[in-house]
């Protein structure tokens, strides 16, 4: 398989959100937000344990809160793929960061940078 990260992902476990905002209409929105797990991180993207399918290329928020620190990061990003897993009705989701407005993508560039520096 060939990785076409730019970064390398270091397994941590850590509880998430994704929030979703569906457009059912032409005013109609509806936000789903779903509970989920980290599996890997890095600075531009993440793995994530989900308990709903999501669709490949959805751009979405994310907010990862970290258990150790006790803080909350609230990102911007896409669904880069969406694999079954062995335990049904879960799902593995590949996600990648954006820098966008709003969001704490710098601090969580810069905790990743501190993290592996200790690993």
């Amino acid at each position: 398989m060939n990785d076409k990260r730019k970064f390398t992902r270091k397994t941590y476990k850590e509880n998430a959100f994704v929030e979703i905002i569906e457009q059912r209409g032409q005013a109609d929105f509806v936000q789903k937000v779903i509970p989920c797990e980290t599996v890997d991180l890095s600075e531009n993207g993440l793995k994530m344990y989900m308990s709903e399918p999501v669709q490949q290329g959805l751009i979405t928020d994310l907010i990862i809160e970290l258990n150790a620190s006790q803080q909350r990061y609230r990102l911007t990003a896409e669904v880069k793929w969406i694999s079954e897993t062995a335990d049904d009705g879960w799902y593995f989701v590949g996600f990648e960061l954006f820098d966008a407005e709003d969001t704490h993508y710098g601090e969580w560039v810069k905790m990743i940078a501190e993290r592996e520096r200790f690993l």
